[in-house]
């Protein structure tokens, strides 16, 4: 029961009826459905938690980051930073926890894909209607952005709350395509074969409503990572260092011509680390960087943004949730011969959007949103389920320490790799 009470969270915190439909408007149902979901899952939840704890390092990595968030307004002194932090982010990382815990089987896991995209094929309407209709639902308007000094107006489609951004939209649309594919060819079901084919074309088209220039970059992403399944080897990380390289190096020039120039973008970039150098251990505190940035934006890059505002005490962390949730994913992929083939094409899918939305999230800041902690909680329940099932925990998780040490040195190295880069891309841009 639980894990339905967790696909309609899902359901809830994508389409959001509560913003567009007016008989819900003002019920809180994200909040009804989290207490819902902690009163019916409570037995579960308590007899995996100690479990779960000592044997998945990405579970420890993300109350360090939590930990590190909650931290950073020390620097200015801020003591209501600290209780914003835990009312706001904290909900997120308990969201997360719970995908985890919640997931026992690949069966649970494929019910909140399923919701998941469920999700993407009604964005993917919604962006329809509003690029054929100029209006979708709840009679939402698109995005105009003006092209050049000419005037000219692309429109681009968007959703409601963390989505109301053509860039935040599409990335979930993109996402979404391998994980279709992946129902494609494993669903039994015709009607769920073909909600696999036709839901990833749909929203391949509702992606390009979106007119959105970061969803290339997410689509490159996840190029990289069906790239990177077919070598072996040095090979892929001189595929993954180029890849990124040109993320941070190139990109950025490429993204001018609209009211938000690519040469603006790479100067906030150079804020972000600016503010880093002043206060490197906890930061210039939890969504300080709008208040000290030039142009009062965001950062646009969810490593930069996280390593301005919490320092190393919040970037190392976040940096070793999204390597340990790779490099694990990666380790089980490696050992295709030991698992079942549905559940490798379906962990090769997850893959593809993982990468991707990893990709996506390097132009945008979404580092403290619910949709990152989606894609991560679904990644790790995968691994987590099919490594249990297919007798390969050991394997898998049998050198959490070595890890973990691994993903804070490079975490700090990484530190060095964007402050080189970025450096670049202001030259270039």
């Amino acid at each position: 029961m639980a894990i339905y009470l967790l696909a309609g969270y899902i359901l809830t915190l994508l389409i959001r009826p509560m913003d567009w439909w007016p008989p819900l408007f003002n019920v809180e149902l994200v909040t009804i459905g989290a207490i819902l979901i902690l009163l019916v899952g409570f037995p579960q939840i308590t007899a995996r938690l100690s479990i779960i704890w000592n044997r998945i390092p990405e579970f420890k990595s993300v109350i360090f980051f939590l930990v590190g968030v909650a931290l950073s307004p020390l620097s200015r002194f801020w003591a209501q930073g600290f209780v914003d932090v835990i009312n706001e982010f904290g909900k997120v990382i308990i969201f997360y926890v719970l995908i985890i815990l919640l997931v026992r089987t690949v069966k649970n896991l494929n019910v909140l894909i399923i919701a998941f995209l469920i999700c993407a094929v009604w964005l993917a309407a919604h962006a329809a209607m509003q690029h054929h209709l100029g209006y979708g639902f709840g009679h939402q308007e698109p995005l105009s952005r003006k092209t050049n000094t000419k005037g000219e107006v692309v429109l681009q489609a968007v959703a409601f709350g963390t989505l109301n951004d053509p860039n935040d939209l599409c990335v979930i649309l993109v996402v979404a395509i391998p994980l279709f594919y992946s129902q494609f060819k494993t669903a039994r079901n015709p009607v769920l074969k073909l909600f696999g084919l036709a839901g990833g074309a749909f929203s391949a088209y509702g992606a390009f409503c979106t007119n959105s220039r970061g969803g290339i970059i997410a689509i490159m992403g996840m190029i990289t990572a069906y790239v990177f399944l077919l070598i072996k080897g040095g090979k892929r990380y001189l595929v993954m260092i180029f890849t990124f390289a040109a993320v941070t190096i190139l990109a950025p020039s490429r993204f001018a011509g609209g009211a938000f120039e690519g040469k603006d973008r790479a100067i906030l970039w150079g804020d972000g680390l600016d503010m880093f150098k002043g206060n490197p251990i906890f930061g210039v505190g939890y969504s300080n960087f709008v208040e000290l940035s030039n142009s009062h934006h965001v950062a646009h890059n969810s490593f930069v943004h996280v390593l301005a505002e919490n320092g190393l005490v919040g970037y190392l962390p976040f940096f070793a949730l999204l390597y340990l949730t790779v490099i694990h994913l990666r380790r089980l992929v490696e050992l295709k011969k030991f698992i079942q083939p549905d559940h490798f094409i379906l962990l090769t899918g997850i893959n593809s959007a993982l990468v991707g939305y990893l990709t996506g999230i390097y132009f945008i800041s979404r580092q403290y949103q619910h949709s990152l902690y989606l894609i991560l909680g679904l990644t790790m329940a995968g691994v987590s389920v099919v490594s249990d099932q297919n007798g390969l925990t050991g394997q898998v998780f049998g050198a959490k320490q070595r890890d973990f040490r691994n993903g804070l040195l490079l975490g700090l190295g990484s530190v060095v790799f964007l402050w080189i880069t970025v450096r670049l891309a202001n030259l270039v841009s």
